[in-house]
């Protein structure tokens, strides 16, 4: 069956979230957040991870949580599971409760951008879904929260949630009454802003693509994290269900194999630019490329210089019928092919 490829090491964060089945609601009453909460905090003591945000609403629920351990899937296989059987026991059902596997956005940790927008996703989820006003105490009048957390002192809170790296992220220096103060101020600008009419569009296109992909980076950090399937899961791309992580992958797995060619043809990738769109060196790698990676011409022809894409389709013919000065290189370069699986 197609399945997502976790990204995992020491320190890594991620936007995790789940839905119902054949979208249901998961949340009917407040047992059942409680149950979700319980349920969360022994996953915590479990696997020591950071809860930096949540939110329950009544069809799925957001995470935002930091692995000190590289065990996001060894938690996620015993919490998911866990919450259901126990719902079910409460409820007298049987049977699935989420829709398919749990959905896990690995987040940029060079850029603490990335992660203050997360969780501004998470707190204003309630907002979003006009669940709230733009009275100004609405936001916090939104239980299943963890902003209503952020908002009492430490001591009230759940012991396994952080809010010392999200209320940094806002500039915010310390987690007393200023400080929650000024967080709750600037969230409910945030409401407002988010609620006026003029800038809806500007907020759902922010917005749009924050449960969809497999990243929330930029293309430097998805280069690096594409990367580091690739040498976990070499030869696997077909089984990811994901299609942006599969291009990364693909890409990834196409950009090394490019390398490597380019040394049996003892070129360097700097001197490219300077070589005909047409060289014959750079055909035969193009139709080697387009044959055995599951890359896009325009891909192809953007990383040789060649101009138009239309030249890796005689690159493929080139590849397979080869002049007598390049049927050796051909020959190696399907060596490392066979070698790479």
């Amino acid at each position: 069956m197609p399945r997502p490829l976790r990204i995992e090491y020491s320190g890594a964060r991620y936007h995790v979230m789940g839905r119902g089945n054949r979208g249901a609601v998961i949340f009917r009453e407040d047992r059942d957040q409680k149950i979700f909460l319980d349920t969360l905090g022994e996953v915590v003591e479990m696997t020591g991870w950071r809860i930096h945000a949540w939110v329950l609403m009544g069809t799925h629920y957001h995470l935002l949580l930091e692995t000190p351990e590289p065990n996001l899937v060894k938690g996620m296989q015993w919490f998911p599971g866990t919450f259901t059987q126990r719902y079910n026991l409460c409820h007298g059902e049987r049977g699935h409760l989420f829709q398919g596997r749990y959905k896990a956005k690995i987040i940029d940790d060079q850029n603490p951008s990335y992660f203050r927008r997360v969780a501004d996703y998470i707190h204003l989820n309630p907002a979003e879904a006009g669940l709230v006003s733009q009275a100004a105490s609405q936001l916090k009048s939104y239980a299943w929260s963890s902003y209503v957390d952020y908002l009492k002192t430490p001591s009230e809170r759940p012991a396994w949630l952080r809010t010392k790296e999200v209320l940094s992220c806002h500039h915010i220096a310390s987690d007393t009454a200023k400080g929650r103060r000024a967080y709750e101020a600037l969230m409910q600008e945030k409401v407002c802003w988010m609620l006026a009419e003029q800038n809806r569009k500007s907020w759902e296109k922010e917005w749009s693509g924050y449960e969809r992909g497999w990243v929330h980076g930029s293309n430097d950090f998805k280069q690096k994290m594409s990367e580091h399937l690739a040498e976990e899961d070499a030869g696997s791309t077909r089984n990811i269900y994901d299609r942006e992580q599969r291009h990364f992958c693909n890409e990834a797995a196409a950009t090394d194999a490019l390398l490597k060619g380019l040394k049996v043809l003892s070129l360097k990738r700097s001197e490219l630019p300077e070589l005909k769109k047409g060289d014959s060196r750079k055909l035969l790698l193009a139709g080697w490329l387009r044959t055995h990676y599951s890359v896009k011409r325009d891909w192809v022809s953007e990383q040789l210089f060649m101009g138009h894409s239309s030249r890796v389709y005689e690159g493929v013919r080139f590849y397979r019928n080869p002049p007598p000065e390049l049927a050796k290189a051909g020959r190696q370069l399907d060596k490392i092919r066979e070698l790479s699986g």
